[in-house]
């Protein structure tokens, strides 16, 4: 059996689940924030030589390996939940602002999302945003979606070269995370963002596995040896600078509002660094002849 609501108390329930939605997910991102501040500082505190580890605090004392297991698929759980509760308050949030429903003394925007500051009309619109609001939304997207990755990634920094096959679980969690914010984020990704994500990521499988000699072992490829990682880890920077350069620089330098000398100065800088790098990595590469 149905109950028909009257309309004013509709409102309030509609904005009172929003404003529930709004203490879940500052509760989460305050939880995710102090949970990975003690992870960071547990994983790089202590004799990175030593099997075990004294948790910071507690003075617990517990297997290194199995922390960094843990640790990263702990994170990569609480960063993922709380993006459940914000997709939900997000979602009611636009419900909220297209409510044909008018408000005097405040805007109706300041109702919806009480822990964060809302967003002016004009904001809304990316070519009329204004430059604080560009910031605002920068430390959002940092504090909501790439805060999770960059402490996986610390978390797998401080152990990928232990020469451990653990080492996967931090390097999977973070792929999954960056993974997780190009399905999930209402942010904007451009073509470069996840043409870097993908290459950061690629380049972060290269060091895995020259750092856990177990892994190409276990494939049946030889370990990656000192002077095979320095000449990659060169053709990885000389690859993005030639293909940023390419692919990205050039074609918006061309498209930019800019006045023709400063885009003939980007234009000379650019085929400048594409052939400098060019020259380095054909040299490196270059195959002696007797």
């Amino acid at each position: 059996m149905s109950h028909k609501l009257d309309p004013e108390k509709e409102l309030e329930y509609f904005l009172e689940t929003i404003a529930e939605a709004s203490r879940h997910v500052r509760s989460l991102l305050f939880i995710l924030f102090l949970s990975s501040i003690y992870v960071v500082v547990a994983a790089y505190t202590g004799d990175w030589q030593s099997e075990t580890l004294i948790l910071p605090i507690v003075e617990a004392e517990i297997s290194r390996r199995w922390f960094f297991i843990i640790s990263p698929i702990f994170i990569l759980f609480n960063y993922v939940y709380m993006h459940l509760y914000l997709k939900d308050l997000i979602k009611r949030g636009e419900m909220f602002y297209n409510l044909p429903i008018e408000t005097s003394f405040v805007a109706k925007n300041y109702l919806g999302f009480p822990w964060i500051l809302p967003m002016e009309e004009g904001d809304r619109d990316p070519k009329t945003r204004s430059l604080s609001r560009k910031f605002m939304n920068f430390c959002l997207d940092i504090a909501f979606w790439w805060y999770g990755p960059a402490v996986l990634l610390a978390i797998l920094m401080a152990y990928i070269f232990q020469q451990d096959i653990a080492a996967l679980v931090p390097y999977i969690c973070f792929c999954l995370s960056i993974l997780h914010y190009f399905m999930n984020s209402r942010f904007e990704k451009s073509t470069y963002k996840k043409f870097l994500t993908a290459y950061l990521s690629a380049f972060l499988f290269f060091i895995t596995l020259t750092a856990v000699p177990a892994i190409p072992m276990f494939f049946g490829f030889a370990a990656i040896d000192n002077e095979l990682l320095a000449a990659t880890v060169r053709a990885f920077i000389t690859g993005y600078v030639v293909i940023y350069c390419v692919f990205f620089g050039l074609p918006k330098t061309f498209k930019s509002d800019k006045s023709i000398r400063r885009k003939a100065a980007w234009v000379i800088f650019y085929v400048f660094l594409i052939v400098t790098f060019t020259l380095n990595l054909m040299r490196e590469h270059q195959v002696p002849f007797e």
